[in-house]
């Protein structure tokens, strides 16, 4: 999931947009998707993600995303199916264990919602730099630097925990440890002693940071941007297009 939060690097038409329109575009999408219950518009949204992923050039790396969030809302839509009894009984997935209408329709739907939900707010930071993204957040939304530099910083270690662990995990295949199972309680029980070493090494980098930030002054005067964020026309008409889902979200129900 680390490719999730990795900016892609592009030239593409939805690659300039202001920082600010992208983020629009990942909260509004999101807050429609709550407020619908239909099935067919949390696909549109899906769908449409999709090809703004695919209009940017970066679908083969957005593809591995999509995996991770199906494989996620699948067994989110597994929970649910065994803790909805109500309705008609379909069939049984396990003995004693019905799959109702109910059940079916609900647990399907909070699939797809997860889904197109999470799917936007990838997509925002796979085609937005961060340097960019803490720009628009300071001095076009005037959130303290402070505040801003936190949340941009977070979303740069987590790539880079990633990388770590996988790091770990070659080196402890390369040791003789098996790590490429299928089994999900192998895979736990696989995962849960190499959480040591990150979370020394998590500590370390965050120590370092630290010490860098204050030698460098972090905080202690006026801050200034080498690079000007303005909105286009692009960016304008993208907005409108946005916000017209939430009105469709609330009229579909």
């Amino acid at each position: 999931m680390k490719q999730m939060l990795e900016y892609v690097h592009g030239n593409s038409l939805i690659h300039r947009l202001n920082p600010l329109t992208k983020l629009i575009f990942a909260l509004v999408t999101c807050v429609a998707c709550f407020i619908s219950s239909n099935h067919l518009f949390l696909l549109g949204i899906l769908l449409f993600t999709i090809i703004i992923a695919g209009a940017s050039g970066i679908l083969g790396r957005a593809a591995g995303v999509y995996k991770a969030l199906f494989i996620l809302g699948l067994f989110l839509m597994l929970f649910q199916l065994l803790f909805t009894p109500q309705g008609r009984i379909l069939f049984y997935i396990l003995p004693g264990v019905p799959v109702t209408d109910i059940g079916l329709g609900f647990s399907s739907l909070l699939m797809l919602r997860m889904m197109a939900a999470l799917a936007p707010l990838s997509l925002m930071l796979m085609l937005t730099p961060m340097n960019e993204l803490l720009t628009a957040m300071t001095h076009n939304l005037k959130v303290p630097y402070r505040y801003a530099f936190a949340v941009v910083t977070a979303l740069r270690f987590i790539p880079a925990f990633s990388r770590e662990m996988d790091q770990i995990m070659q080196a402890q295949r390369s040791r003789g440890h098996e790590t490429d199972t299928r089994n999900p309680i192998k895979k736990i029980r696989v995962i849960i002693p190499m959480c040591i070493p990150l979370l020394i090494s998590s500590v370390r980098k965050v120590e370092t940071m630290a010490i860098s930030l204050e030698t460098r002054g972090f905080c202690t005067g006026p801050r200034s941007c080498r690079k000007k964020l303005g909105f286009t026309l692009f960016d304008i008409l993208a907005i409108i297009l946005v916000m017209a889902a939430l009105p469709v979200s609330i009229i579909i129900g």
